[in-house]
């Protein structure tokens, strides 16, 4: 079936290990409905897929997507219009669709910008930054902070200038995960304490805890129907289960939530909870603490 009328692009953030394939498919399982995997990823030229991306978008120190100019922001326009037509639909996961989502781990900072350059519903997944920080340390991935740090314009604009010292001191003596947590600090910076737009904000440990209520909310934001196709769905481990930990697997199997809120817990000392918290209390982070398992709204 084709789809003549154009439905808004859903426009969806999160982090790297962030819970972000998991609300994927679960937006995936609504009929109709395809999503894009990092469409703003530069970290691979060398592939086809590679190459369209790069063909249509400024490149950026370490991928990072947080500010642009006139000439970024036409080509950044005309890439999200060929999704909007459905003319990329061959880098998403399927070949047709009514409903397309941009699963976006690394432009947080345009998050107002980019829902003005296109119709599209905005729509946001945040999970405990210590969690989430473990998780890329895991699997050995870089950190990005030095983008945000090297950016005279976007740290004159949004970062004081304790937190600008600040970053440049963890970002040269810190430990591996002190330089995540910053990251996540930076990343969610502008969404945090400056966005405007208009937008679902769910957390990971919310849909561990209360799934059917908290996809039901996302369904009836986006407007999609069959919420009984996305739970289902909390109830399988993700597509990219396999960067997990064998306890997050197995507690996603045995659908014990508690095991898989709070495993951070067990491979944390003191000193790297509290250096860890001095850095999301300089970057004024109030829902996610050391102090809780789960977000503080």
């Amino acid at each position: 079936m084709f789809y003549k009328r154009k439905q808004p692009l859903v426009l969806f953030y999160s982090s790297r290990r962030g819970g972000s394939t998991l609300l994927a498919e679960i937006m995936e399982a609504a009929r109709s409905t395809v999503y894009v995997d990092q469409p703003f990823d530069l970290w691979k030229p060398d592939t086809d897929r590679g190459r369209i991306i790069a063909s249509f978008l400024p490149n950026k120190h370490q991928s990072q997507f947080f500010e642009m100019d006139d000439q970024e922001k036409n080509k950044i326009t005309l890439y999200l219009d060929h999704f909007y037509k459905k003319k990329l639909l061959h880098l998403s996961t399927g070949k047709r669709a009514k409903h397309i989502v941009l699963k976006i781990v690394n432009a947080h900072g345009l998050i107002d910008e980019l829902a003005t350059l296109v119709p599209s519903k905005t729509v946001v997944l945040m999970r405990h930054p210590f969690s989430q920080s473990l998780s890329v340390m895991r699997n050995k991935w870089g950190t990005c902070e030095a983008a945000f740090i090297e950016s005279t314009t976007w740290t004159d604009t949004y970062l004081t200038l304790e937190q600008l010292a600040f970053s440049k001191e963890v970002s040269e003596k810190g430990t591996y995960f002190e330089k995540a947590v910053l990251n996540w600090c930076l990343e969610w910076h502008y969404p945090l304490h400056y966005s405007k737009t208009k937008k679902l904000t769910l957390y990971y440990e919310d849909l561990v805890l209360d799934g059917a209520n908290h996809i039901t909310r996302l369904y009836e934001f986006l407007g999609f129907k069959e919420i009984q196709n996305g739970v289902a769905i909390l109830n399988k481990p993700s597509k990219s289960s396999n960067f997990s930990t064998k306890a997050t697997v197995e507690g996603i199997k045995n659908n014990d939530k508690s095991a898989m809120l709070s495993s951070w817990r067990s491979q944390l000392e003191e000193k790297d909870l509290v250096n860890a918290q001095k850095i999301l209390d300089v970057f004024n982070v109030t829902v996610y603490s050391r102090f809780s398992d789960i977000p503080q709204l």
